[in-house]
């Protein structure tokens, strides 16, 4: 028995097809293994983890639905703004045809980053090609992909990828490479387009003066529950849910069993929400 308590779904996972390390096919198994009873995989800005990870969470006798994490940019806020898309049709032309303009800008941005730190010498023996070649199970390319590709051609081991992470990929010249991020409402209506829950990812406190006009957007959701949600900040959000009529997400993102990651992320975490809200979003009982 976990000394912690678990929530029924964990609607916030990653795998190793973004910036995780896990297989889509081993998340559900962590989940199952540790108390869950349904998941969502809401990698960044790709779909193609979905048809393994759907698989085996039917395997593994979970509830599953579809997922997705976006970026968005709201007018007057300096960072973007963090969107998940949830059970949504992933055949639906208004979120492939969406997702493969997310793909294109993550991989360019993270093609003239990897060519710079090649040229500075920090990654030697290594092509664009390569890092492609060695990913065959994502068509999205981000640092954790780099790595994978150093890793698996023996120039840096995985384990010792924090000794040249930074001087890689946070370097003025590096952080000067701006990613292409689009404007909420493109974000929203792409998933809403597709027949999906539109959640505003692990809200901070200051950013609920905005959810109103969130809403405006199509916003539908909100995470009530996530590692990095203040105490403050989920009474917040519930607030936000009852008032909008959104319906209520969340879970575990990088941190804890199913995150992979090390460090501050590698703690005990089973946020996540009930299978009362579970079945809400399932039934789609606030449309």
């Amino acid at each position: 028995m976990l000394p912690f308590p678990v929530a029924y779904a964990n609607l916030h996972l990653h795998s190793s097809c973004s910036d995780s390390t896990f297989r889509p096919m081993h998340l559900p198994r962590i989940a199952k293994s540790v108390g869950y009873g349904a998941v969502a995989l809401t990698d960044h800005e790709t779909l193609c983890g979905l048809p393994e990870f759907m698989a085996e969470a039917e395997a593994c006798g979970l509830e599953a639905i579809t997922g997705i994490e976006i970026f968005a940019k709201l007018d007057g806020v300096s960072k973007p703004i963090h969107l998940i898309g949830l059970d949504f049709d992933p055949n639906h032309p208004a979120i492939t045809g969406f997702v493969q303009k997310l793909i294109r800008a993550r991989n360019e941005n993270t093609r003239a980053k990897f060519e710079i730190a090649v040229e500075k010498g920090i990654f030697k023996g290594i092509t664009w090609d390569d890092v492609v070649r060695c990913n065959p199970q994502t068509d999205w390319y981000y640092v954790t992909q780099v790595y994978f590709a150093l890793d698996a051609m023996g120039i840096i081991p995985l384990y010792r990828r924090y000794e040249t992470n930074d001087a890689a990929f946070n370097s003025p010249e590096a952080q000067a490479v701006e990613l292409t991020v689009f404007p909420m409402e493109e974000v929203i209506a792409a998933i809403r387009q597709a027949g999906g829950i539109a959640v505003l990812a692990h809200p901070g406190e200051s950013i609920f003066p905005r959810v109103r006009e969130m809403v405006d957007m199509g916003l539908n959701g909100i995470e009530i529950s996530h590692p990095s949600i203040t105490e403050a900040a989920s009474k917040f959000a519930i607030h936000a849910a009852t008032e909008y009529g959104l319906y209520c997400s969340g879970g575990t993102d990088h941190t804890g069993a199913l995150s992979s990651l090390p460090g501050r992320y590698a703690v005990p975490a089973f946020q996540g929400i009930s299978r009362q809200d579970f079945g809400i979003i399932k039934k789609r009982s606030l449309d």
